[in-house]
């Protein structure tokens, strides 16, 4: 059995989830919440650490794995789209591709990458990058109270781990909003394929401060009175059953909300531009989500159907206690979830690499070096026992390996052939011969492209060959399949190539190196196409070169 805590360090509160996971289930068993108070006099570097050691010291929580979350405020990201699917290329492209586009330096950045799927035909990738600065507090708020996460993910991105617990239709789109305390975070899925996330830096803290100064009372006494009335009002009925205080109170959240509103609204519609997609429906959580009315408010607003997340025990395995508990651990549930082996689609951020990389705890796996190493002995004695019949098998492969080297010989040194085959001279004889004869012929080759170039080098198509190789970086990798250089007068010549390459982009890069080439104008591409049986990307190009 190992205990899960997912962690979620709010700006209201701090909460843990606790998940008991076995090898063929697991549970939602604890929830554990402290309050963050609003102490002026005293900075967040102070006040959040003790806050976590309050949490862990008064409910005696032990854990196997902690997993946390950064809050999205401090978070970059980016969906790239590439079109091929190796991991290797994927990840050597990203940098390339955001470099660019970054307005920090990259070295002092945490970069990490989740592939998404294929879509189209083309690789979606989420990119995501967070200043080192941002990382380091983070962790040591953490480290302070002896808390080492094993992995921090993205608090926003982490809702993107639920979507195997809600009712979703194939091929429609489905949203998360979590509304929290001082943001309002957003993660929109597809067929458990990622679409979107984003942090709002508008939550529960900015309709107490709106109705701080549309009241003109204090900020706590603006938080009571939003506790305690807590409603958004849609109709004149509602309007009749409430006190006057608390009817102004009550039309203050309403007017506070309407500016997360609009930034809700803002996101969804750029969204929809871009997928051209509605978005089927929106599940909400957070502790501003339970005002009264807002998730009808929310849906009239955004023409958008909404409900609060219901995560109850059909949904995931949890304690009966804590299912009026859902909207406030929602977070703390998607951090942990990650976790679960049974979760197919989940966050694969992990921002803790390099310098910030966890450092796993030995101690508790020494307890089982005494099996291992006997197991370690079994496994020597039949890898010993193993070795006399490979050594056999080795045998018999090299002399076949002996006589394919003889036969290729043989078949590239006909006039060698009495010489050497059928064991007539050592087998390493052979071989050194063979890399001497090699060495000949490549230095007699040399030598007639020399001889070529010293006869040839006043050439003017030469010339201009040797102009564009040293013209173009050895980073823009094309295979020059025809060149044709024709004379058009004294002062003119006419170039035209056809090239191949691994895309379209990289033809784009060389036509924009050709033309930056001096001498070399009207760079066209005349044709491109795909090379038939191959992914490979043919283009003919033409230049005017002037002399």
């Amino acid at each position: 059995m190992q205990k899960i805590i997912g962690l979620d360090i709010g700006s209201y509160s701090i909460k843990a989830v606790e998940i008991v996971n076995t090898f063929k289930s697991y549970e939602i068993a604890n929830f554990y919440e402290t309050k963050i108070p609003l102490l002026d006099d005293f900075s967040p570097d102070i006040v959040i650490p003790t806050c976590l050691e309050q949490l862990f010291t008064e409910n005696k929580i032990e854990a196997d794995r902690i997993i946390t979350a950064m809050p999205g405020q401090y978070i970059s990201s980016r969906i790239l789209n590439f079109k091929f699917s190796d991991p290797y290329k994927i990840q050597g492209a990203i940098y390339a591709e955001i470099e660019d586009v970054v307005p920090f330096n990259i070295d002092e950045m945490i970069i990490d990458h989740q592939i998404l799927g294929q879509v189209d035909g083309q690789t979606l990738v989420l990119v995501v990058l967070t200043k080192k600065v941002f990382l380091r507090s983070f962790l040591q708020h953490l480290q302070r109270v002896r808390i080492d996460p094993k992995s921090v993910d993205v608090d926003c991105l982490a809702f993107y781990n639920l979507c195997p617990y809600l009712e979703m239709e194939s091929g429609k789109i489905y949203g998360f909003v979590d509304m929290g305390h001082e943001k309002t975070s957003i993660c929109l899925v597809q067929d458990g394929v990622l679409k979107m996330f984003r942090s709002i830096n508008l939550g529960g803290r900015y309709l107490t401060d709106f109705l701080a100064r549309d009241l003109e009372v204090s900020y706590n006494e603006a938080q009571r009175l939003k506790h305690q009335v807590s409603r958004i009002l849609l109709t004149d009925e509602e309007r009749v059953s409430l006190s006057p205080e608390h009817k102004q109170v009550a039309d203050g959240i309403t007017g506070g909300v309407q500016a997360i509103i609009k930034e809700l609204g803002r996101t969804l519609y750029a969204f929809k531009n871009w997928e051209k997609s509605p978005i089927e429906r929106i599940y909400l959580s957070g502790g501003t989500s339970q005002i009264q009315n807002i998730e009808k408010h929310l849906s009239d607003q955004l023409e958008v159907d909404i409900e609060k997340s219901k995560l109850g025990k059909n949904a995931l395995s949890m304690s009966p206690q804590l299912e009026s508990a859902v909207p406030y651990m929602l977070q703390g549930i998607a951090i942990g979830m990650r976790s679960v082996a049974t979760v197919e689609r989940h966050s694969q951020i992990n921002l803790r690499k390099g310098e910030f990389a966890y450092v796993q705890d030995y101690e508790s796996i020494l307890k089982w070096v005494t099996l291992i190493s006997k197991g370690i002995g079994i496994a020597m004695l039949l890898l010993c026992m193993s070795y006399l019949s490979k050594y056999y098998l080795y045998t018999s492969q090299t002399s076949k390996v002996r006589q394919l080297y003889e036969k290729e010989f043989a078949a590239a040194f006909p006039e060698l052939k009495k010489k050497y085959v059928g064991g007539k001279q050592p087998f390493d004889k052979m071989a050194k011969d063979a890399e001497t004869q090699y060495r000949d012929q490549t230095k007699a080759k040399k030598l007639s492209i020399d001889s070529f170039y010293s006869a040839n080098q006043n050439s003017v198509a030469i010339q201009v060959l040797d102009k564009m190789s040293n013209g173009i970086p050895k980073e823009i990798e094309v295979e020059v399949v025809e060149y044709k250089y024709t004379d058009v007068s004294k002062e003119e010549g006419n170039i035209k190539l056809r090239i191949e390459a691994d895309s379209y982009e990289v033809i784009a890069k060389l036509k924009t190196t050709l033309a930056s080439i001096k001498g070399f104008t009207q760079v066209a591409e005349k044709s491109s196409d795909t090379k038939p049986g191959t992914d490979l990307k043919i283009a003919q190009i033409e230049i005017v070169y002037k002399k």
